[in-house]
């Protein structure tokens, strides 16, 4: 995982994501990538946790709770993707991240890196943030 830091912005994989997504006007991705999660009944895997809570964070944004790392390009954008931040499609993120926190890859990796409470705290904050 190219992480440097436990937000959900501090890794290659989420700084991708975004910036895909807003470059390719795909509002549908946010719906996907979350449902990936969500219906996933195998083991959570890291590049999927990433981009979901991407995702996560861009719902949050869309109801005007960004976090401090949100990319500035994609923030300044988020008009192109035609989206609105309902109230199914904040439940939708908040279960995507509550599942990821439950058990992934991505908590293990924070787990043997000793910061697994810090990670824990920004999903915690960002599930405040969607409710």
């Amino acid at each position: 995982m190219g992480a440097w830091g436990t937000r959900n912005f501090e890794n290659d994989g989420s700084q991708d994501w975004i910036f895909d997504l807003i470059e390719n006007k795909d509002g549908g991705l946010v719906t996907d990538t979350l449902a990936r999660i969500v219906n996933n009944t195998e083991t959570l895997e890291t590049p999927d946790c990433e981009e979901a809570l991407a995702a996560a964070e861009l719902v949050a944004a869309l109801v005007g709770r960004a976090s401090e790392d949100f990319p500035e390009d994609p923030l300044d954008q988020l008009d192109v993707l035609n989206l609105i931040g309902t109230r199914a499609l904040r439940n939708q993120a908040i279960a995507a991240v509550n599942k990821i926190i439950a058990g992934s890859e991505m908590k293990n990796y924070w787990v043997d890196a000793g910061q697994a409470e810090a990670w824990e705290a920004v999903q915690t904050g960002l599930v405040k943030r969607l409710e």
